[in-house]
C-alpha cells in the first residue's frame, strides 16, 4: 500500500513536470490577439456607404464624358485655320496633328518645301522670299504658328511685322461689307487680331522678340510643348506642354482656347507658368540634358552598345542619341537665349571639378598610405 501510494505521488510529479512547460507558454485569454467585432448593422452600414461612393464616382465619370463630347462637338463647330512658319521636322510633327484634329494649315517656308508641305496634307505653301506669298499667308489665317530656329526668330519676327499691320487694315474694309453667313462648320473668319504662337525652347527671348518686333494689334501665345518627333512618336499623353497666354485680346480669346485643346485633346498635360519660370526650370533641366548628351557625343569615347550593358548605361546612350540627332543651332539658342544655361554651365564644370579632385586626393591619400606601409615593412626587416 506505500509503495502504490509513493507510485503514483510520483506518477503525479512526472505529469506535472512533463505538462507544467507547455501551459506556462499557453498565451492567456487577455493577451491572444483580438479582431473587433463589426456588429451586422455597423456592416451594412459601412457597405451602403460604398456603394454610394462608387455610384457617385461613376455619376462624375459620366458627367466628364459627357462634358467631352460637348467639347468636341463645340470645337467641331468651328476650324481653325493654321498658318505654320518653318515646316522642318518639327513643323512637319505639329501639321501632322493639326490635321489630325480636323484643322487646315498652310505652311510658308524659307526653303522650298512644297511637295513636303502637299504629302503632309497642307492646304497650301507660300514662300517667305516673296511679298505676295507672305501678305496672302497672313490674309486669313486665324493663328500663326513660329515653327523657326531660336537663332532666326527675331528675324522672323521682322519680317512678318508690316505684313501684320497691312492685314488689320485690310480686314477692318472687309468687316464694314455685309457678308453672308457661313457655315458652322467652316473654319472661322479672320478677325483684326492675328493670334501668334511660338514653339521655342527658350521663352523669354520669344516673348520679347514677339512684342518688341510683332505690331502691338497682335495677340500672342507663349508655348513650348515638352516633347517632339522622336519623344512624342507613339502619343502625347501625359506629356508636359507649357505656355504663357502674353497678350492674348478679346477678339483672339475664342482662338486661343480652341487652339490649346488642340494639346489637350491629344493628353498632353498643361502647364501654364510664366516665361521667365520656363526659362529657370529649362535651364536645370532641358540645357543640362542637351550639354551632357552632346558632351558626351563629342568626347570621343565611341561609346555604343555591348553585351553587358547596364539599365543605366542604355539611358545615357538614349540621351546621347535624343541630342545628337537635334540640331547644333538648338543647342546653341538653348545656351545663348536662355539667361539661366550659363550659370548651368559654370555650375556642372565646378561640380566636375570637385569630383576630380575629391579623386585625385583619395588616388594621393592610398599611395601615401602605401608608401607609409612599404617603409614599415622595409624597417622592419632591417630591424630582424
Amino acid at each position: 500500500s506505500t509503495k502504490r501510494m509513493a507510485s503514483s505521488f510520483f506518477f503525479a510529479w512526472c505529469v506535472v513536470f512533463v505538462l507544467l512547460p507547455a501551459v506556462a507558454f499557453v498565451p492567456p485569454q487577455s493577451q491572444k490577439k483580438r479582431f473587433p467585432v463589426v456588429p451586422g448593422g455597423a456592416a451594412a452600414e459601412n457597405n451602403a456607404e460604398l456603394v454610394e461612393i462608387k455610384a457617385r464616382e461613376a455619376a462624375l465619370r459620366a458627367q466628364l464624358q459627357e462634358l467631352q463630347r460637348e467639347k468636341a462637338r463645340v470645337l467641331a463647330t468651328k476650324r481653325l485655320r493654321i498658318g505654320i512658319v518653318g515646316f522642318g521636322r518639327f513643323g512637319q510633327f505639329l501639321g501632322e496633328a493639326f490635321r489630325r484634329g480636323g484643322h487646315e494649315f498652310s505652311v510658308l517656308s524659307r526653303s522650298d518645301r512644297a511637295a513636303l508641305a502637299a504629302d503632309s496634307g497642307a492646304t497650301s505653301y507660300y514662300s517667305l522670299q516673296s511679298d505676295d506669298d507672305v501678305q496672302d499667308f497672313l490674309s486669313d489665317r486665324d493663328v500663326v504658328v513660329l515653327c523657326v530656329s531660336i537663332v532666326s526668330f527675331e528675324d522672323i519676327c521682322r519680317r512678318l511685322r508690316p505684313f501684320a499691320e497691312r492685314r488689320r487694315h485690310q480686314v477692318g474694309v472687309k468687316k464694314a461689307a455685309v457678308e453672308p453667313e457661313s457655315s458652322p462648320l467652316t473654319p472661322s473668319s479672320p478677325t483684326e487680331s492675328v493670334l501668334f504662337v511660338d514653339v521655342l525652347s527658350v521663352k523669354e527671348h520669344a516673348k520679347r522678340s514677339m512684342l518688341d518686333f510683332l505690331p502691338e494689334s497682335t495677340s500672342i501665345l507663349c508655348t513650348h510643348p515638352m516633347f517632339g518627333p522622336d519623344s512624342g512618336r507613339d502619343t502625347w499623353r501625359g506629356l508636359p506642354f507649357a505656355f504663357d497666354r502674353v497678350r492674348v485680346r478679346d477678339d483672339a480669346a475664342d482662338r486661343c482656347e480652341r487652339f490649346l485643346s488642340v494639346f489637350e485633346s491629344e493628353g498632353c498635360r498643361m502647364v501654364e507658368l510664366t516665361c521667365r519660370q520656363h526659362d529657370v526650370y529649362a535651364a536645370n533641366s532641358q540645357f543640362l540634358t542637351h550639354l551632357v548628351g552632346r558632351t558626351l557625343g563629342e568626347a570621343g569615347l565611341s561609346l555604343r552598345k555591348t553585351p553587358i550593358d547596364t539599365k543605366g548605361f542604355e539611358s545615357v546612350l538614349g540621351i546621347v542619341e535624343t541630342t545628337c540627332d537635334d540640331s547644333f543651332d538648338l543647342f546653341y539658342g538653348l545656351y545663348r537665349y536662355n539667361i539661366h544655361s550659363k550659370s548651368t554651365l559654370l555650375s556642372l564644370r565646378k561640380a566636375l571639378a570637385d569630383v576630380e579632385l575629391r579623386l585625385l586626393d583619395l588616388d594621393l591619400q592610398a599611395q601615401y598610405h602605401l608608401k607609409d606601409s612599404s617603409s614599415f615593412h622595409n624597417d622592419d626587416e632591417r630591424e630582424r
